[in-house]
């Protein structure tokens, strides 16, 4: 029997697990584990804070409003996190020219050198976890997702013919 039958068959005694968000939180979490006991062990940090480092990187004097849309990291876990960052000195904070209410958060060179290390890790380990595929399937799994990304933020995240949950 070959993957895809089983796959197959699993699918028909749980039927649940034919949905893709199903499918998709399976990859996330498959993908987590491994990466963030990594991460730990190299850099003490985990990868949602590499997230918002890398982004902070990418994007020098970005507010933390901001940071939590380009990141979509809950904002309490965001504002753990940069007390961490900052106390670890990856990351400093300087008020805004713009408006003295807000901070605008920038890198420290400890900061990029440990983003750096980290890039050229995440991408060994993506690389390892993503060795089943082919690499035209990986660009394709790529091209696939980024279109469904673009649908949805182009649809405010919700699909024209689902409607919205009511409480």
């Amino acid at each position: 029997m070959n993957e895809s039958d089983q796959t197959r068959r699993a699918q028909a005694q749980a039927p649940f697990t034919h949905y893709l968000t199903f499918k998709l939180d399976q990859v996330k979490s498959a993908m987590l584990h491994p990466a963030n006991e990594m991460y730990r062990r190299e850099f003490g940090l985990d990868v949602r804070a590499l997230r918002l480092l890398r982004a902070i990187c990418d994007v020098p004097g970005v507010t933390a409003t901001r940071l939590h849309e380009l990141t979509l990291v809950e904002k309490t876990l965001l504002s753990k996190d940069l007390k961490m960052l900052t106390e670890r000195r990856l990351v400093r904070r300087a008020i805004s020219p713009e408006d003295a209410r807000q901070y605008r958060l920038h890198a420290t060179a400890r900061g990029r050198k440990v983003r750096d290390a980290s890039d050229t890790l995440g991408r060994a380990m993506e690389e390892a976890l993503l060795a089943s595929l082919a690499p035209e399937e990986h660009a394709q799994l790529d091209d696939l997702l980024g279109k469904l990304l673009l649908a949805f933020r182009e649809k405010g995240g919700q699909p024209d013919d689902v409607a919205p949950a009511q409480e």
